[in-house]
């Protein structure tokens, strides 16, 4: 009985708790921030060379930071890539900083590091050379993680640079087999 009296009682409480904070409006109107529609593309970058595509981001980072790459040479195995990488940020933050990382079969031959450039203004375009090396044919992923730094903290964001390599110069893909009359 004394088990009901007290959850009858706990149970009046937070009633009179929720109704009597019905009408604590604040005083003051406060001060929202800016709405952003996550829908919204991302900025034109005018800086940008007309070959440049953007790297695809993990999330909604394009909105903040943009990286963009333009391959300088047709992925070809056993033969040097160059990539030019351009990273856009879409406002301002006291550090930048990159890291490329690859797959088996593609390595980062120079350039696996950029930054940290400090005191970077929005829309400003920070340049770097990557060089890939692939040892084979097939699709690929280069994996860059952009860390800023601003009054928000520390933010890594993640972006994906996708790489077909074709064989290397003088190798013939491997013929069809070819089905011969009379044998089996």
């Amino acid at each position: 009985m004394l088990k009901v009296r007290r959850r009858a009682a706990f149970a009046a409480l937070v009633c009179v708790g929720v109704i009597s904070a019905c009408d604590d409006a604040p005083s003051e109107p406060q001060e929202r921030a800016p709405v952003v529609n996550r829908n919204d593309p991302p900025p034109k970058v005018a800086n940008l060379s007309g070959d440049m595509v953007a790297a695809v981001s993990a999330g909604r980072a394009a909105n903040v930071i943009s990286l963009h790459f333009a391959l300088r040479a047709t992925p070809t195995a056993n033969t040097p890539l160059p990539v030019e990488v351009a990273i856009v940020p879409h406002r301002k933050f006291d550090s930048i900083r990159a890291h490329f990382e690859s797959q088996d079969g593609l390595t980062a031959a120079a350039g696996d590091n950029f930054g940290p450039e400090t005191g970077v203004e929005a829309e400003s375009t920070l340049s770097h050379q990557l060089v890939l090396m692939p040892s084979r044919e097939g699709m690929f992923m280069v994996t860059s993680s952009v860390e800023t730094e601003s009054e928000d903290g520390n933010v890594t964001r993640i972006f994906s640079i996708p790489v077909i390599v074709a064989p290397a110069a003088g190798t013939a893909p491997p013929a069809a087999p070819v089905n011969q009359p009379g044998k089996n």
